[in-house]
């Protein structure tokens, strides 16, 4: 993937920001989706290749409740066809201006986030909520449990380059394979970002080394975690063929957010692995 231009707006990523005192949307930053997607040659009038949805955890949100503080743990889930993604340090900061904000019940506060963000994104979003030590939080992944993933770190590794090291033959099958060596970097500040990926296919089997190898080779990719997983979706796809593929980025946190983006095709759209990975 080509590099952004350097004279991008990415809001308040990569500035020294005072947090706001007080409620204030006014500092969500829209990015627009189209500027990482002309980097990987999608056209803008064409069909998305793709669905998927960018499954953001909030950590940090909290508001009052008369006097009192509130504090929940949030999933955010936007839909990867809305134009635009939001800007995740504005986000952090929106939501420190909650802090000292009343809300009549939890679900105003809510209502009030959705709408907001909403507004950013240019589409619906949708909201959970769970209390700090929920029963229902998400299982953490790890080789052989949730699902049977199988960690693909231990093969060797190809010596190729970019997309001829993703190749797949034989016969068919269907797996489901986890790298926890993904590593990109921001495109505002240079700073490496983290996390594993999680590819689901069902067609020819593809060569694990090759895989392993491409995910190395996104070290140097510069990018949004939405953009990594929509490279990486799009690699696979056209260099391994499968019948059906689903690719979700799961990403360590940051200012109390992660952020595990997925990308499919064959898939139901509401299919996605609910897990969580160290670091989250």
């Amino acid at each position: 993937m080509d590099t952004p231009p350097p004279s991008a707006d990415y809001g308040p990523l990569g500035r020294t920001v005072a947090p706001p005192e007080s409620y204030d949307p006014s500092v969500l930053a829209p990015i627009p989706r189209e500027r990482g997607r002309s980097l990987l040659r999608l056209d803008p009038s064409a069909p998305l290749p793709f669905h998927g949805t960018d499954v953001w955890t909030l950590y940090e949100a909290s508001w009052l409740l008369g006097a009192k503080p509130r504090r929940l743990i949030l999933e955010m889930r936007v839909s990867a066809s809305t134009p635009c993604l939001v800007e995740s340090k504005s986000l952090k900061l929106y939501l420190n201006s909650l802090n000292f904000t009343p809300f009549a019940s939890d679900a105003a506060a809510i209502d009030t986030i959705r709408a907001d963000v909403g507004r950013v994104v240019g589409g619906e979003v949708e909201l959970r909520a769970r209390e700090l030590l929920a029963e229902e939080e998400p299982p953490a992944l790890r080789e052989g449990c949730g699902g049977g993933w199988e960690c693909i770190d231990g093969a060797q590794l190809e010596e190729a380059k970019g997309e001829a090291l993703l190749r797949a033959e034989g016969e068919e099958v269907e797996e489901a394979l986890v790298s926890h060596l993904l590593r990109t970097l921001c495109p505002c500040t240079g700073q490496p970002d983290w996390g594993s990926v999680l590819v689901e296919y069902a067609g020819p089997r593809i060569d694990r080394s090759g895989l392993l190898a491409y995910v190395c080779a996104m070290r140097r990719e510069v990018g949004f975690h939405e953009n990594a997983v929509e490279q990486i979706f799009l690699a696979i796809r056209e260099g391994c063929r499968p019948r059906k593929l689903r690719v979700t980025g799961r990403f360590f946190r940051r200012g109390g957010i992660d952020i595990n983006p997925t990308r499919a095709v064959g898939y139901a759209e509401d299919e996605a692995p609910a897990c969580r990975i160290p670091g989250q």
